[in-house]
């Protein structure tokens, strides 16, 4: 993404990360619950949402340079906003210590390795698949 060239455009930008920001954490919020509703445990419904915005992550970041041409880099802020909130690392970090100290300690390896290892793949294959679709080069 290319420098913001004012102020104003760089306030516009700000606030266009933080209103989708708030999306992005209101969507997880449902997510989570609709989730825990349906017999997930807190910490799958945070695996799950962490795993989604990385696929996602990578699917904007693979097309990123053909949605700033298009659209324009504000549409690029916008969804990157939007997948911020959608994600939470601290979620994520607090599941984990909470799962070890309750003993539950397969589970709270589960969840750190899949996160660690499953979001960077996760992120790389939806940049490939993006790239691919839309012709850019990665």
């Amino acid at each position: 993404m290319a420098p913001i060239a004012s102020v104003e455009a760089m306030l516009m930008h700000l606030l266009i990360v933080s209103m989708c920001g708030a999306i992005g954490c209101a969507l997880r919020l449902v997510a989570r619950d609709v989730l825990m509703r349906n017999g997930a445990q807190p910490w799958w419904a945070v695996l799950v949402i962490n795993l989604f915005g990385a696929l996602l992550m990578g699917a904007v970041a693979g097309s990123a340079r053909s949605i700033e041409e298009q659209a324009g880099p504000m549409l690029v802020a916008a969804v990157t906003g939007v997948l911020a909130g959608w994600t939470t690392y601290s979620a994520f970090s607090m599941d984990v210590v909470q799962l070890w100290l309750r003993g539950q300690r397969a589970s709270a390896l589960t969840l750190w390795a899949a996160t660690l290892c499953g979001a960077p793949l996760l992120a790389l294959a939806g940049g490939a698949a993006m790239a691919a679709y839309t012709g850019a080069s990665t």
